[in-house]
This record gives C-alpha cells, sequence and structure tokens, in this order.
C-alpha cells in the first residue's frame, strides 16, 4: 500500500483522538515498518491493517464503521491533495465514473508500482450507478465511506447499497448507488 494512504490514516487518527494517542495506536501496532510512512513509499497491506487492527481495539468500535469513517475523510485528503481530478465536475456521478479511466491512470503515472482496485461501471438509468469493484484487499466499508465523502463533496444524496459475490472463484463488490434528485450544488 502506497505511503499516502499511512499518511491520510494517522491524520484521520490525530483528528479522531489527538497526536498522543495516534503514537501509543502506532507503537503497539505490530508491523513489519520502522521507518516513517512517506507518501511514494511502498509498504506491506499487513500494516495498514495492523494499524487499523490497533486503532479499533484502542477507540472500541467495530472495523466496519472504522473503515467508513476513515474511507469519507480519505476522499477529503485526496481532495486536498489531487484537487485537479474532482473539480471538473459538478454532478457525483461525473466524478465517479471517471475514477478507473482518469485518476486511476494518473495515479499509476505518478506511482508506477501501485496497487488499485478496479472498477467498472454499469448505468440502469440516469439516476442510478453500479460500480463492481474487485480488490485483493476488499475494503468494501472503505469504499462506503469513500462514496459518502464524494456525496458531502458535491452536496447531493447518495443513497447505498453492497453485494459481495464471487464469481469464477473471485469476490466481487457491487456498489448500487442511486442519486436522489433535488440535491447538489
Amino acid at each position: 500500500m502506497k505511503g499516502v494512504m499511512f499518511n491520510i490514516l494517522e491524520d484521520f487518527l490525530e483528528d479522531r483522538v489527538g497526536e498522543e494517542r495516534t503514537e501509543r495506536i502506532f507503537t503497539a501496532s505490530d508491523i513489519s515498518t520502522r521507518e516513517p510512512f512517506v507518501a511514494p513509499g511502498t509498504y506491506p497491506d499487513g500494516d495498514f491493517l495492523a494499524i487499523i487492527g490497533e486503532s479499533i481495539r484502542e477507540l472500541g468500535c467495530t472495523q466496519q464503521d472504522f473503515m467508513r469513517q476513515l474511507g469519507h475523510f480519505a476522499f477529503f485528503k485526496l481532495v486536498e491533495r489531487y484537487p485537479v481530478f474532482v473539480t471538473p465536475y459538478q454532478h457525483p456521478k461525473d466524478f465517479l465514473k471517471t475514477i478507473e479511466k482518469v485518476v486511476h491512470v494518473e495515479v499509476k503515472k505518478l506511482y508506477t508500482d501501485t496497487y488499485l482496485p478496479t472498477f467498472v461501471y454499469e448505468e440502469p438509468s440516469e439516476q442510478e450507478l453500479i460500480i463492481t469493484y474487485y480488490s485483493k484487499r476488499k475494503l468494501y466499508h472503505m469504499m462506503e465511506g469513500l462514496i459518502g465523502g464524494v456525496a458531502e463533496y458535491f452536496d447531493y444524496t447518495i443513497d447505498q447499497t453492497h453485494r459481495i459475490y464471487t464469481r469464477d472463484g473471485v469476490e466481487f463488490c457491487d456498489f448500487h448507488l442511486n442519486f436522489v434528485p433535488g440535491n447538489g450544488k
């Protein structure tokens, strides 16, 4: 996982519980990385998951809630770092449809050794979008939070459900999004 996600996780924890507790969480986590996490660096997924596990223990929340909150927070941090990907759009659906073929392509140019989830889109209607998500990391609840961040950023209501299933031995998750008319900037 790229260091930028570790940096966002650290910022999230500092925002929620302060620097002292964040330092305690990082110190108590069973991670293999000993040097500071830097944005362009690549670090073991296990380190990210270990810090999340320790955070959940420290905060007394569920993994699902923690990941949703982290995803929501992460969206705004990513917008701060890379506003060019979001600012051209007025509607969340238009932005979301660019992630696979624009955002991920550009991220791979910046970080050639990165592993990103794969998105496939289906549009059953003008108010709907289905994002089929595949990732070996299976960060489904974090994706829920990211979508929640997108909704807040665009000041739009997005009702979302997701369905996890296996096809040909591979696990996927469909995020069915309904964009509620009458909202938005």
